[in-house]
This record gives structure tokens, C-alpha cells and sequence, in this order.
């Protein structure tokens, strides 16, 4: 017998992007992202860099004004590989787990990820 309870959605899919994060490539802050809609996963992104390039945890971060610019950010990756496969991420949520190794706490979606985000149709994020 299950004495547990199963987790709510919104923890279920956290705990998935918590997982997702721990593939990111940049040293300064692992952050995992998950497209849900209708309960059911349409794409995941971490922080890395585009494919083929060298990773910061390959040669260094790449800094300009506080910044690494090597790295695409999880939330922009997980719109992007929808796109790639034709998954529309209109009327979603987005399920972001982030830990920064410079800050007390979790990272927030800077503003472009945020524009991209609303611009994507993404209707609601949820944020560790």
C-alpha cells in the first residue's frame, strides 16, 4: 500500500526541471526549464550553448557586463526546440528550476527570456 501522497502537477513538473538543470553547461547558474500543456511535457531547455559550440564548462564563461554571452538561456532553449520540431507552445506553462552559485536563491527570467517567453503564447511560469 501507497502511504505517500503523489505530488500536485506544479511540483511533479518542478521537480522534472530541477533535473533538466543538472545537464546545464554554465558554471555560473544551472537552470532547467519544461513546457507543459494539458499535463503533458511538449519540450525541456537547461543553460548551454548552441549545439556544436564550445560549452563554459569546456573553456570558461564568456562575460560581458555581468553577463556569460556563451550561454542560451533554459527557458529560450525550450521554446527553441520546440520550434524545431513543430510544437506549438501557445497557451502553456513554463516550469523553471534555477539555482545561480552567485546569488543567495533562485535566478529570475532575465528580460528577453521574459519578452520570449509572452511572445511565445506562454501564459503562466512557474518558478523555483
Amino acid at each position: 500500500m501507497i502511504t505517500e501522497r503523489r505530488p500536485d502537477w506544479d511540483t511533479y513538473f518542478t521537480n522534472i526541471a530541477e533535473q533538466v538543470a543538472s545537464r546545464s553547461t554554465c558554471e555560473r547558474a544551472m537552470v532547467g526549464a519544461v513546457l507543459v500543456k494539458d499535463n503533458r511535457i511538449l519540450s525541456t531547455g537547461y543553460n548551454g550553448s548552441p549545439p556544436g559550440e564550445p560549452h563554459c564548462d569546456d573553456i570558461e564563461c564568456l562575460m560581458e557586463n555581468g553577463h556569460c554571452e556563451r550561454t542560451v538561456h533554459a527557458e529560450t532553449n525550450a521554446i527553441a526546440q520546440a520550434a524545431k520540431f513543430g510544437i506549438s507552445v501557445n497557451g502553456s506553462t513554463m516550469y523553471i528550476w534555477s539555482y545561480r552559485y552567485d546569488t543567495d536563491g533562485p535566478a529570475k527570467s532575465c528580460v528577453k527570456c521574459s519578452q520570449v517567453m509572452k511572445s511565445a503564447g506562454i501564459i503562466r511560469v512557474v518558478s523555483f
